[in-house]
């Protein structure tokens, strides 16, 4: 059996993860036109890559935001619940701001449930993404909420875990890499011809 501290290595790993996937996503399929002229070039790769990036940001936030009753799980939520009796103001703070999301991180788990993980026979994963209406706006929400809930956990936790965070992996500095090395793959496919 894990032990808290190795099941939130794990959170933040996965919030890390889901951070660095948004910012990639956003740096492929903004809108400008240049770009725009390079996934039309360019439409299996940049389709498969659209496809792939949304599925694994859904798989994610799923993951993170699963609420197992019994505990079971490793997510944000179960290690949130660890803090009801201790510090219950604490877990009732970080439990406001999830349930605050909860219509997002529903919607967000109807694709992962039902067309990235899952295919239904009743449903195309057409009709999904369209009856989900995932947007960049909320995949923004979930990323950020992901992002305070972990780093509230590694501060509850100490040992500079949330200092390494903000100064490491979730960095300006460091998304604005992941970013810059997304828009190096949009300028190496402006520079070739389909």
């Amino acid at each position: 059996m894990k032990t808290y501290q190795e099941e939130l290595d794990e959170m933040i790993d996965a919030v890390i993860k889901l951070v660095w996937n948004y910012t990639i996503f956003c740096a492929l399929f903004e809108k400008k036109n240049a770009d725009r002229e390079v996934r039309e070039a360019h439409p299996e790769f940049f389709l498969t890559m659209h496809d792939s990036l949304l599925c694994s940001f859904c798989v994610t936030a799923d993951f993170l935001f699963h609420e197992d009753k019994n505990g079971k799980a490793t997510s944000l939520c179960n290690l949130v619940r660890n803090f009801e009796v201790s510090k219950p103001d604490f877990a009732r703070k970080l439990n406001a701001k999830i349930c605050a999301k909860k219509n997002i991180i529903e919607k967000i788990g109807i694709v992962r449930n039902q067309a990235c993980a899952h295919r239904w026979k009743a449903k195309t994963p057409q009709e999904v993404f369209a009856e989900a209406d995932v947007r960049l706006s909320m995949m923004k929400e979930i990323s950020d909420l992901a992002r305070l809930i972990i780093c509230d956990l590694a501060e509850e936790a100490g040992g500079n875990r949330k200092e390494n965070l903000e100064k490491q992996q979730l960095s300006k500095n460091t998304l604005q890499c992941v970013a810059n090395d997304a828009a190096q793959v949009m300028r190496a496919f402006a520079g070739t011809a389909h």
